[in-house]
């Protein structure tokens, strides 16, 4: 059986989700499941994600060039949040870090953070994610 080699952008957003996951210091279940079933969604066997997640020191940390693959990715760190049904001050905090991490302005990571934690709440779609922000610029 053939397996996909992921590229090192999408390597570097599955550990950051992981991060996320444990930013709390203890990984559910549901987090993890959410985790498998993004790399599912994106033909990355499961035996990828765990070896990624095994051996992190092989991946470079990456932060998207286009803002409008920022805010998705950020949104999947949102969800990854909203996987367990609570938001822990410290996967926000993360979530914050990562906010600054990919370029956004301080005085703004408050209310996008905000925006992708209240919009995960409602299991919004990306696409539908992505229109909301087009609609705003």
């Amino acid at each position: 059986m053939e397996t996909k080699q992921i590229k090192s952008e999408l390597k570097s957003h599955f550990l950051n989700l992981y991060s996320i996951a444990l930013s709390d210091t203890e990984i559910d279940t549901t987090e993890l499941e959410f985790l498998f079933q993004f790399g599912q969604e994106r033909g990355v066997p499961k035996e990828e994600i765990e070896d990624l997640i095994l051996h992190p020191d092989k991946i470079k940390f990456n932060i998207p060039a286009d803002t409008l693959k920022k805010i998705e990715y950020l949104y999947d760190f949102a969800k990854m949040i909203w996987a367990d049904g609570k938001v822990d001050e410290y996967e926000e905090v993360a979530l914050k870090k990562f906010c600054l991490k990919f370029g956004f302005e301080k005085e703004n990571i408050d209310a996008l953070v905000k925006f992708l934690i209240e919009e995960a709440k409602k299991y919004t779609s990306n696409t539908e994610i992505i229109d909301i922000v087009q609609q705003n610029l």
